[in-house]
């Protein structure tokens, strides 16, 4: 009788990445000094991200209460809020008082809400935006620590990385995190549903389980109406709970489609149509720059080599050990982070490649490649745990692999160093701005400040339209403003208007009428110029836009407007 031999060992069946695959068993003893070197090692590893961290704060902590435009869509915005809380609407036909902003409207409608007796201001606007940096810092080590795996100095270390990465990119997008702008509180959203989504979709059974799929499904649903790239992420959320318990996908479906067709048909009924207009036509009227998203792979992708390289790297060993061996719970928000990052690539692509776009496009595959290469080393360290499995030494092995993942993003930390202080404005800016508010107050009657008309309500003026309405509505149309918003150019040719303070580049290139009803008196003085620190524009742009000179009726004749008080 012949009997076969052991053969070899059977191999383990693979898993998806959000599969429970139990942890090898730990030694029950440590060795001491691994224990002590895994610390000091870990702690090193997220110094620099630390002092990434850091120059972040110092760089919101200084401007944060700066009572002017930091960047020079930011009055507008706050018109959008003061409409909203005045009952006026913003989704109306474009006129010489209002031209929406082409977005949707959750942002404005919060500050509206949370104005308070004195309404929307710059601080409680931008406190938003810091208030969604906090939620992301929160998500990211909800994401990164809720798994367990062991060293949590691996974790601890990654999360750092992730958010130092992410602070490193703030000169990239010219400080863009912090101000009165949509883009920072859709990111908190968008990251916290994906952070969330496969954890809820998984979760006990009954009421409670499709509840939690629900509420995910409702606030990527409500981050649509934060920013319409939103939609993409619904449909990713979808396949994250696809993958996690296909069982709950009509519940999301059945949620996000109510609050989002739901929501959307409202708007557009209450609005007789203006909604879907801005929200949807007018963007498809935008010109599309096929270079430019191409291009924009190559910045995103390479704008932090060493991360991509470790994302890359990981990727592969990750395949390898789900093949051998199963997919660790520890490589989990690796791959969900890689996936999320993968999306947000494409949806900068798509958000560089339209006209008037800048690089803010780019903040969600920034935080998300961040959070994806800060994964990395937890991940590579519980991947070599289990193939190594409990053979001696395993742990300073899987030790290596992981640091040998987070010293590249440490390294970048460390490396990339920029100035707080150039994003935050002087003394001589506020100054400046408080020259200007004065001398606009001064004015008798109605002033059109077209590319800053908060600056108007600072001075106890009701705000007009913003310049980038009359651009968006315009696009692709030269010559058409008279016939396209209503009034305008019979409040020029009747002279409604008592002045108009207009920017060094303004409405006056773009509205015919303008120049034919109105002509140039006064050049402002430099020390009435508050200046720009993000965005078009900016004093590191070296072609600054300030406000330029005072417009009266009539022709050069006229009396010029009355001095500063």
């Amino acid at each position: 009788m012949t009997t076969s031999g052991p053969g070899p060992a059977p191999r383990a069946t693979p898993q998806p990445f959000d599969a429970a695959v139990p942890p090898p068993a730990e030694p029950a003893r440590r060795s001491g000094w691994l224990t002590a070197a895994q610390i000091v090692l870990w702690a090193a590893i997220a110094f620099p991200a630390l002092y990434q961290i850091s120059l972040l704060v110092q760089a919101i902590a200084g401007r944060v209460a700066y009572p002017y435009d930091l960047e020079w869509m930011e009055g507008g915005m706050l018109h959008h809020a003061l409409r909203i809380r005045l009952g006026l609407g913003i989704y109306v036909p474009p006129s010489a008082d209002f031209i929406p902003y082409l977005y949707t409207p959750l942002y404005p409608t919060l500050l509206a809400l949370f104005g308070g007796p004195s309404g929307p201001s710059y601080l409680l606007g931008r406190a938003v935006s810091v208030a969604g940096l906090v939620g992301i810092a929160g998500t990211v080590l909800a994401s990164l620590l809720g798994v367990p795996q062991r060293p949590r100095g691996a974790a601890l270390a990654g999360a750092a990385l992730a958010l130092g990465l992410f602070a490193a990119c703030y000169p990239f997008v010219e400080g863009w995190y912090d101000l009165v702008r949509a883009d920072t509180l859709f990111l908190f959203m968008v990251t916290a549903g994906i952070a969330g989504l496969p954890y809820w979709a998984r979760s006990d059974g009954g009421i409670v389980g499709h509840g939690k799929v629900a509420a995910g499904a409702a606030l990527m649903a409500l981050a649509f109406f934060c920013k319409q790239t939103g939609v993409l992420y619904v449909a990713f959320g979808g396949v994250i709970v696809l993958l996690a318990n296909r069982r709950r996908v009509p519940t999301y479906i059945a949620m996000a489609g109510a609050l989002g067709l739901g929501g959307c048909w409202a708007l557009s009924h209450v609005t007789r149509g203006w909604f879907w207009t801005y929200v949807f036509e007018l963007h498809r009227a935008h010109d599309f720059n096929m270079p430019r998203f191409y291009a924009s792979f190559r910045h995103i992708l390479w704008h932090f080599p060493q991360a991509s390289v470790a994302i890359a790297a990981v990727l592969l060993l990750v395949a390898i050990t789900a093949w051998r061996r199963g997919v660790p719970p520890a490589a989990r928000p690796f791959l969900l982070w890689t996936s999320a990052y993968a999306v947000s690539t494409v949806v900068g692509a798509l958000g560089w490649g339209t006209e008037f776009a800048h690089f803010t496009a780019y903040m969600p595959a920034l935080l998300h490649g961040a959070i994806a290469a800060g994964a990395a080393g937890p991940a590579a360290h519980a991947c070599a745990r289990a193939l190594w499995g409990p053979r001696r030494g395993a742990g300073a092995i899987a030790t290596v692999c992981g640091a040998a993942a987070a010293i590249p993003l440490a390294v970048t930390c460390a490396l990339a160093r920029w100035q707080p202080r150039s994003f935050i404005p002087t003394d001589a800016d506020v100054a400046a701005g408080e020259r200007l508010i004065r001398r606009i107050r001064a004015i008798d009657g109605e002033v059109w400040i077209p590319s800053h008309p908060w600056y108007a309500a600072l001075a106890s003026k009701t705000p007009r339209v913003h310049r980038m309405g009359i651009k968006d509505v315009t696009a692709g149309q030269p010559g058409t403003v008279d016939s396209i918003v209503t009034g305008l150019d019979d409040a020029l040719r009747r002279h409604r208007f008592a002045a108009i303070v207009l920017d060094n580049r303004d409405t006056f290139l773009e509205v015919p009428a303008l120049g034919r009803y109105y002509h140039r008196a006064l050049t402002l003085p430099d020390d009435e110029k508050p200046r720009l620190y993000t965005g078009a524009g900016n004093v590191l742009s070296g072609n600054p836009l300030v406000p330029d000179a005072i417009w009266l009726p009539g022709s050069p004749a006229d009396d010029a407007p009355p001095p500063a008080r």
